[in-house]
């Protein structure tokens, strides 16, 4: 039972910390006096694809919190029952490895045929790794605190 709640809480922490805090960093990086060449809106609710299911398009948001929310129940199961330390530098940490790296770095490019992420594109890629870090410490927090109470 600790692991589906595991599970269960960690997808909520995900889905939320990608409504909130990932769709506000992207946010942030869309202005011109932080950061050129991010075009990405946040919180589009320009319909999309699935990968899973083509035909389906659903608003962007809901996409992104769906994929946030399944990252964050692998949160869930790793960071445990009775999550210690440093939740947030944890959350950061896994979310460079996890999403980051793994997600966007080595997925989506053999998804999409072995295409470059962005093309390479350093001013892309930059967003992507603190965004990413700044969702996974979001819900390693979220989830810290849903699960056990516990603020980091």
């Amino acid at each position: 039972m600790n692991l589906i709640k595991g599970i269960v809480l960690g997808f909520i922490a995900g889905a939320i910390a990608t409504l909130t805090v990932h769709e506000f960093i992207s946010w942030l990086f869309n202005n011109p006096n932080i950061w050129t060449g991010w075009d990405r809106v946040s919180w589009s609710k320009e319909p999309v694809s699935n990968i899973l299911l083509p035909e389906l398009e659903v608003p962007k948001i809901i996409s992104a919190m769906f994929w946030g929310g399944l990252w964050g129940s692998l949160f869930g199961v790793i960071l445990g029952a009775r999550p210690q330390g440093a939740l947030t530098i944890q959350g950061a940490i896994l979310g460079l490895f996890g999403p980051a790296i793994i997600g966007v770095f080595l997925v989506v490019p053999f998804l999409k045929g072995g295409e470059p992420f962005f093309g390479g594109d350093v001013s892309k890629i930059v967003p992507v790794i603190v965004i990413l870090m700044g969702w996974g410490a979001a819900t390693a927090w979220l989830y810290g605190y849903f699960r056990y109470g516990r603020l980091p």
